[in-house]
């Protein structure tokens, strides 16, 4: 049971006593809280901290006409048993701003009327900086796509989504066109620039179904849901095209392998597939180039 608790638990109203007369006992010491204090008359609150103004923006008078519950985003009940309960989530300031709290519920009685006291901490910026290394974990620092886990935990989802439904999923892997030949006559800098920019097409022109992600040193692989091969193809088409299109310097051209997933492949299998598809078009793009 928090500190918070524990202390409440002392001045809770005794048999004939009023809750107004015993709110002087808690005040001094919940007003000096950094934590904010709730406390629910019923299914509205009436009681709370200047901690709690501070974290949710609204004012005591606002927030006391109001159910504690409204305040969370989206809304929910907090069940308590009478045991101190914890719970994370999510509230919605007064100026639309999404918080995060990490709060103790309990149950209480308060003069005969059932109420709840919550103690709240916010982490908002601690659970930033985790959603934050969390993203970084699955994104290339270059292109800002998703990296290689990424890549295996969609294609992961789309199996069981497939093994589930039956509904089609492809994959593109992309191969940038003569990079080498790109950083040996402009430098890396601007074969950086290349991996980027054909990061930029497959961000405009996949759809927000799709993802998109750099695997390798030159290599990309995008996931396309409820698409088969042969649709699979155009898209292909559209993302060479736009890359040829992109107005700068030095142009650029992509190779593109497709495969399909049809059951029973592993997620290895079908990026093989793929990449026998690639490199057999690459071989012929050599052989033109020559």
């Amino acid at each position: 049971m928090s500190t918070a608790i524990r202390e409440f638990a002392e001045c809770v109203p005794s048999e004939g006593v009023s809750f107004r007369e015993s709110s002087r006992n808690f005040r001094t010491v919940f007003e000096t809280m950094a934590s904010a204090i709730f406390i629910c008359r019923g299914n509205f609150l009436s009681y709370v901290n200047r901690a709690a103004e501070v974290i949710t923006g609204y004012t005591r008078e606002e927030l006391v006409s109001m159910d504690f519950c409204d305040v969370i985003h989206p809304p929910r009940d907090l069940i308590t048993n009478g045991a101190a309960s914890r719970y994370e989530i999510k509230i919605l300031t007064k100026d639309r701003e999404e918080r995060w709290l990490d709060i103790t519920a309990t149950a209480v009685d308060l003069d005969g009327v059932p109420g709840r006291l919550v103690s709240a901490f916010d982490f908002t910026e601690h659970k930033r900086v985790e959603e934050r290394a969390q993203l970084l974990a699955v994104t290339d620092p270059l292109t800002g796509l998703g990296n290689y886990r990424c890549l295996l935990q969609v294609l992961g989802a789309e199996v069981r989504r497939f093994d589930r439904t039956s509904r089609p999923f492809a994959v593109l892997v992309l191969d940038l066109d003569e990079l080498k030949k790109v950083n040996d006559r402009y430098g890396h800098m601007v074969g950086s620039r290349a991996l980027c920019r054909l990061g930029d097409v497959l961000r405009r022109y996949c759809r927000a179904i799709d993802t998109a992600a750099r695997y390798g040193g030159d290599e990309f692989a995008v996931v396309l849901p409820e698409t088969n091969a042969a649709a699979a193809r155009i898209v292909a088409c559209r993302i060479r095209e736009q890359l040829v299109r992109d107005n700068e310097q030095p142009p650029l051209s992509v190779s593109i392998g497709v495969a399909d997933y049809s059951g029973g492949q592993t997620i290895e299998d079908l990026l093989r597939a793929a990449d026998r598809e690639l490199y057999g078009i690459k071989s012929g793009v050599a052989r033109v180039l020559q």
